[in-house]
């Protein structure tokens, strides 16, 4: 058996993979056990954020304003896109592989006979990593729903839940008010909590009430309105806020009404807790055009290219929305591929619209479709007849090489197909 001082980190992550006989364990005591064991010392705030869809630009976004106005941040978030060490930063930057190495070491330690997923294990190692960093303030994603997920170990000092639509609904439930159900188990009694959500499911602001929450929804105490092309104005209910506050209003520039209804999420995140981390106004600029990697990520260039992790019928819409707003004066290829406990039939209906033609790739996922199950799924609209390899790579490279000038190629359905084309897009000689 390899020593653990010498395992590298793709070593400790096939490891952690199979310590625990189930991938997906919904558990809060076993990983509490081990974090207790580790005994991390908390910051001054813990954000736990949680949602179907918007989740990382939530954390991403508070995560940079925070690291603008001179606090030490620490973001755990997931999956990654390309490498595991984007999942745990530290003021702005990746874990390093030894710190990471070192943590997942001692929680390794830790747990003694305690079996841990995957997830739990990169959690207790991401607080790890941030105990030892000297943080002001940790910023947790929820991986899957809220209740049960390993970051829910900690009690945040603001929940913000983000847009609640349908996925994993085999671990879940089959219905938006069993998700927000939840989803609304990072509140905390009399806890501060935004959302996010402009119609949130009624499990979840029953909960709110039940609960007693200082909660801010939006719609009900804040709000957001288009005023121009890709500019919104957002405004809040001034007497609900703490004295030392952000403005009551302010114009925001975002590409998309998702992107906006996030922004005014963050917002509403920033006031609540800006007597315990104040900031002002002049931290919000670094929000301006504001960018998260494969969230409705638009390339410019004489093929226009969009990738999109988008993999759910909610995000999916949003980017179809995106999609049919853009003038494009030639073809549209998709290249495309899915898990197989995602809506891929629902997907293609939201999107036949927007594609001309169809590029399928396979994933190296246990759980991806196959190409033949892909086909079959995606029957009646054109296909792409490959003669390559369908890997994502190769599939994208034949969606390039059959554009002419004023075509788009589009990228989605699953974090690890974007992932894998991206990781390749920087590494290619431009030209």
């Amino acid at each position: 058996m390899q020593a653990q001082a010498d395992r590298t980190l793709s070593d400790w992550l096939a490891y952690i993979e199979s310590v625990h006989p189930r991938t997906i364990d919904l558990s809060l005591d076993r990983p509490r056990r081990v974090m207790h064991q580790l005994r991390p010392i908390r910051p001054a705030v813990v954000i736990t954020v949680a949602g179907t869809n918007g989740k990382g630009s939530t954390a991403a976004m508070l995560d940079a304003v925070y690291r603008a106005a001179g606090y030490q941040v620490g973001a755990y978030t997931s999956p990654h896109l390309v490498h595991y060490r984007e999942r745990v930063r530290v003021n702005g930057k990746d874990a390093r592989d030894d710190k990471l190495c070192q943590a997942l070491c001692r929680v390794d330690q830790a747990r003694g006979g305690i079996p841990l997923t995957y997830f739990e294990f990169g959690t207790l190692a991401a607080l790890d990593i941030f105990s030892g960093s000297g943080l002001d303030i940790w910023i947790l994603e929820v991986g899957m729903g809220g209740r049960l997920d390993a970051v829910n170990i900690l009690d945040p000092d603001l929940a913000v839940i983000t847009s609640v639509g349908m996925d994993h609904e085999a671990w879940l439930g089959d219905s938006r008010d069993a998700i927000g159900k939840e989803k609304a188990g990072i509140l905390r009694f009399r806890g501060r909590s935004v959302v996010s959500d402009p119609s949130p499911p009624t499990t979840l602001l029953f909960r709110l009430e039940t609960l007693e929450c200082q909660a801010r929804l939006m719609n009900r105490d804040y709000r957001i309105r288009k005023v121009g092309k890709d500019r919104w104005s957002f405004t809040a209910d001034g007497h609900l806020w703490p004295d030392r506050s952000l403005m009551n209003s302010c114009e925001i520039d975002a590409t998309s009404p998702v992107w906006a209804q996030n922004f005014a999420g963050v917002l509403a995140s920033l006031r609540s807790l800006n007597d315990l981390v104040p900031v002002n106004a002049s931290h919000l600029e670094v929000l301006q055009r504001f960018s998260v990697p494969a969230r409705q990520q638009r390339d410019p260039g004489p093929v226009t290219t969009w990738f999109d992790v988008a993999h759910n019928l909610q995000a999916v819409s949003a980017l179809a929305e995106q999609l049919q707003a853009e003038c494009v004066q030639g073809a549209t290829r998709a290249v495309f591929s899915m898990l197989q406990d995602k809506d891929i039939v629902g997907t293609v209906e939201v999107m036949k619209d927007c594609v001309d033609s169809w590029y399928l790739a396979q994933l190296e996922d246990p759980r991806a479709l196959s190409i033949r199950e892909l086909r079959t799924s995606l029957a009646g609209v054109q296909i792409a007849d490959l003669t390559t390899s369908t890997s994502p790579r190769a599939v994208y490279r034949a969606a390039l090489k059959d554009s002419q000038p004023g075509d788009r190629v589009v990228v989605f359905g699953s974090f690890c197909l974007v992932g894998d084309i991206l990781d390749w897009e920087s590494k290619r000689t431009p030209g």
